[in-house]
């Protein structure tokens, strides 16, 4: 194409032209996932707000990573350190044997910390290639074709010596085949990401809920135990709430911050008003892939919390609930198969993120971080 031709494109076909992935040629694949990979940390962050939470994820092993943090390669290593604290899934996953399933099934397959800094890396990725952090060597790896993008991480990431590293490139090519069944190749990688993160949500809200609710009962229990101090309760409910504040303590919960609202509703029903606003869950997760979505807006609302979610922890601890409308509430919400599939789709879409952006990386110059890593 000469430089005449380009001239007759109309202002709508230059626009098409410069929304279709980025990259003209395998080549030129190769040298955007290149720069990614040299990319300098900071440039990935763009804010002290997303380094904060991200530091409080993974930064338990910044400091054995020395200078090579401040490469998006070499701070990759971090989620692979972090890993391999949780379990041997790392060691799993570079012998060729692939599972999404924990012990528990509702349980994530890494720990809880893990599975939120790979969904946050997910999100600043999706916020590069959106243009919304202004950083173009991110911007363009971002764009490309899904299917040239995985081409180009076989060819660079998957070698030893110089020579391929057949056992890791296999499980590769295995987890490839399987993500491109349920993932358009032609489309950008920018859209492939908001397609897993959009997975992600889906399956986190079924936790949400849960969560949701047992807020619900917690600052019940708080008003019970505050506003009906002076009172004569009868010995078995002040018993129950007691129990149910005790055991919604073990399970993780987070209470700090529940803003207690509509005082004088509260007084007059309590119960009644926990329970309507637990039962009204607020469906209002923006879509991840949605140019109006403004950066950060998911940052910390689609974290998993550290809670057990597992139907028979969860049972028990609606026994105990101070309010019986609660109780039922709860354990109508419980549904083993519904949770256990959930959980599979966070895994999947946690894994995946983890065979996009951070396993090829580690492969790319290993031989710069070895030494700091041993």
């Amino acid at each position: 194409m000469t430089n005449e031709d380009r001239t007759l494109f109309t202002l709508e076909e230059r626009l098409k032209m410069a929304a279709e992935p980025q990259a003209t040629s395998p080549e030129a694949a190769a040298r955007l996932v290149q720069r990614l990979s040299g990319v300098h940390t900071a440039y990935l962050f763009c804010g002290s707000a997303n380094s904060g939470i991200m530091e409080g994820l993974t930064g338990e092993f910044w400091d054995c990573l020395e200078e090579n943090l401040v490469h998006y390669g070499g701070f990759c290593h971090s989620f692979r350190l972090a890993i391999e604290r949780d379990d041997d899934v790392l060691r799993g996953l570079s012998s060729g044997r692939l599972t999404l399933e924990p012990p528990d099934p509702y349980r994530p397959v890494w720990s809880v910390r893990t599975s939120n800094a790979l969904v946050l890396l997910g999100l600043l990725l999706l916020d590069h290639a959106k243009g919304r952090m202004r950083y173009r060597n991110i911007y363009h790896c971002t764009r490309m074709s899904l299917k040239q993008y995985l081409d180009a991480l076989v060819d660079l990431s998957f070698q030893k010596d110089g020579t391929p590293d057949e056992d890791r490139a296999e499980s590769f090519w295995i987890w490839r085949e399987t993500f491109l069944k349920d993932n358009d190749g032609a489309w950008s990688l920018k859209e492939a990401l908001a397609q897993i993160l959009r997975r992600y949500i889906a399956a986190w809200q079924e936790f949400d809920h849960l969560d949701h609710i047992l807020r619900c009962m917690g600052a019940l229990s708080c008003y019970l135990e505050q506003e009906e101090a002076g009172r004569t309760l009868p010995q078995e409910e002040e018993d129950r709430i007691r129990r149910f504040r005790e055991a919604l303590c073990r399970y993780g919960s987070d209470l700090e911050g529940w803003e207690l609202v509509d005082q004088d509703k509260r007084y007059l029903d309590p119960r009644g008003y926990y329970f309507s606003l637990a039962y009204e869950y607020p469906e209002d997760v923006p879509d991840p892939g949605s140019e109006n979505t403004a950066p950060g807006t998911l940052r910390s609302r689609i974290f998993l919390s550290e809670r057990d979610y597992s139907p028979d922890a969860l049972r028990k601890l609606a026994e105990k609930s101070p309010s019986q409308d609660l109780r039922e509430l709860l354990e109508k919400s419980i549904s083993e198969e519904r949770l256990a599939h959930a959980m599979r789709e966070i895994n999947m879409a946690v894994m995946n993120l983890y065979m996009l952006f951070v396993e090829p990386y580690l492969r790319m110059g290993e031989y710069h971080y070895e030494r700091h890593l041993e």
